[in-house]
């Protein structure tokens, strides 16, 4: 449903808009989140928030630079997939630098963002569309209401995230408006954009050689004994929990703050047909968002609070040359501070969030790297209040009996032979297939022999292919000549090859409907190539300070 969604903003709207938003998507996959990093690695520890990282342009970035980039690109990404902030995965390290020196780029180089573009960002989110495609004000509230609020969050504070990633990605856009493309390059570009592919994939399915895979007990014993690190148990954690909730307010909301709500924001709130709701109309949604609040601020304080007192009692404790019970000093602490302590056993990276227990993902993040008895987490910004934990005792993995885990044994030892059958059918097709006398004619019948899957016929522009970027195989449509067998790839795990059966040009009234919006496409392509330089240069301009980078 998402991905369906995404191509609908990419079939509606502008290509600005789509650049700003697709950029978020990519850049959270494959830029910036590196799974079992969650933040604590570079933002724990004694450094402050404003001691320099690294500088850009000649500008100082500082720790809490590089902090605020990662909450701009983890709260938007967020949005895109109607996820809580917390719950997405953070950026690791360089990566939070390299956004927070693009964002100091714009500050130096005076980029702005309209209230405009902000909400035309916002309206092409995929998780804010109805089921016909057009931006939901009902599922944008819910989205506040289920998501942001619980972390003491608003609408305002999206719009600034979203603000902030426009202002990042004009930073390669600003000197690009002078790129012009030739009517030669047009000529010939367009009729490139247009011109069709014919083409069928080809797939082997591990699951089509399962009838080939028997197991005997002895062989799954003998891949056990082989592997003992598959079969490990997750180390388990026990220890004290700190929680404070965080407070939910409620205030007097007057007509005139109302009109201003509105004003700053009547973009986002449109009716069915696509047309803005009157104030009148907006009036009660507005009302519902600015008269309950979450106090975060209350219990942060007071977390962080404790958090010093904790840290200052044992550090007494080893000064005075006392015994350091750290379990006693955390309860007494707490107790003082007026927080709840519980009790949390058996923890693992696999624990599920438990709202009732005070468990998020950011705790199970933090609490699974902590490795000896005594030590402790910084304070954590949870979903539904603030907290600390305190590591009380540690079982590390362990290898599991046989008995316990021969099934995910045979399951794995199977999948594994099923993947090398399908990587030697494989093997089998390229080579047979170069065999063939009338390869467009017979290599369906190959394909079925070989217990791979032939994939029903397909056309499309060589335009439409590049525009989708969740296409398989785009490179193997654009790049195999007509009749001939692609080589293999392998993006879903399993060999996937395209045979090509026809290159279609476009034909002459095709080029002169689309000439006027391809040659638009054709100079966005080139600006496009001339804002990476752009961005290489601002990040071949960054330098990071060495220092204090690791220090708890």
């Amino acid at each position: 449903m998402i991905i369906q969604k995404m191509n609908n903003v990419l079939v509606k709207h502008g290509k600005v808009t789509f650049a700003i938003f697709t950029g978020v998507v990519i850049v959270s996959f494959v830029w910036f989140f590196t799974p079992g990093v969650d933040g604590s690695l570079l933002f724990g520890g004694n450094v402050g928030m404003n001691s320099q990282y690294g500088a850009v342009l000649g500008h100082k970035v500082t720790y809490g630079d590089v902090s605020d980039a990662r909450q701009v690109v983890s709260m938007v990404r967020a949005a895109t997939y109607g996820m809580a902030p917390h719950r997405v995965q953070s950026p690791d390290e360089d990566a939070s630098f390299q956004a927070a020196l693009l964002i100091k780029a714009a500050d130096v180089m005076n980029i702005q963002a309209g209230d405009k573009e902000v909400a035309e960002v916002i309206q092409t989110l995929p998780a804010f569309q109805d089921a016909d495609g057009k931006f939901s004000q009902e599922l944008y509230l819910k989205y506040k209401n289920e998501c942001l609020a619980p972390s003491g969050l608003g609408f305002s504070d999206l719009e600034n995230a979203v603000r902030t990633l426009i202002r990042m990605q004009k930073v390669p856009m600003v000197t690009t408006s002078n790129v012009i493309v030739s009517d030669d390059e047009a000529k010939s570009g367009v009729e490139s954009l247009l011109q069709k592919i014919t083409y069928h994939m080809i797939t082997f399915d591990q699951e089509a050689f399962e009838d080939q895979v028997k197991l005997e007990d002895a062989e799954i014993k003998d891949f056990y004994t082989a592997n003992p690190d598959l079969f490990m148990s997750e180390p388990e954690s026990d220890g004290l929990l700190a929680f404070a909730e965080y407070t939910v307010k409620k205030s007097e909301v007057s007509e005139e703050q109302l009109k201003d709500y509105y004003e700053l924001r009547k973009g986002l709130f449109v009716k069915d047909d696509g047309t803005e709701k009157t104030f009148d109309e907006a009036k009660e949604d507005i009302r519902k968002e600015l008269e309950t609040t979450i106090e975060r601020d209350e219990a942060e304080s007071k977390m962080r609070a404790f958090h010093n007192a904790f840290r200052a009692a044992i550090k007494a404790d080893k000064a005075d040359g006392n015994d350091v019970d750290p379990q006693k000093r955390f309860r007494e602490e707490a107790e003082k501070a007026g927080l709840k302590i519980s009790e949390v056993k058996n923890l693992t990276s696999k624990t599920s969030a438990d709202e009732d227990l005070h468990i998020d993902s950011q705790l199970v993040s933090a609490v699974t790297i902590l490795k000896n008895v005594g030590s402790d987490t910084n304070v954590l910004i949870g979903e539904h209040g603030a907290s600390k934990f305190l590591l009380t005792a540690r079982r590390p993995s362990v290898l599991q009996p046989f008995d316990d885990v021969k099934d995910v044994a045979q399951k794995r030892l199977t999948a594994q032979r099923e993947y090398a059958l399908a990587e030697e059918a494989a093997s089998q097709l390229a080579l047979k297939v170069m065999e063939l006398k009338d390869a467009p004619a017979e290599i369906e019948a190959l394909v079925k022999s070989l217990k791979g899957t032939w994939h029903a016929e397909d056309t499309k522009t060589r335009y439409d292919i590049e525009a989708n970027p969740y296409l398989p195989c785009v490179n193997e449509i654009l790049t195999t000549d007509v009749g001939k067998l692609s080589s293999p790839d392998r993006q879903f795990g399993f060999p996937t090859f395209v045979f090509v059966t026809a290159h279609t040009p476009a034909g002459a009234d095709e080029i002169a409907e689309k000439k006027e919006t391809l040659e638009r496409e054709l100079k966005y392509r080139k600006q496009e190539v001339v804002s990476r330089g752009i961005q290489n240069w601002v990040l071949d301009s960054a330098r990071i300070t060495n220092g204090r980078r690791y220090q708890e």
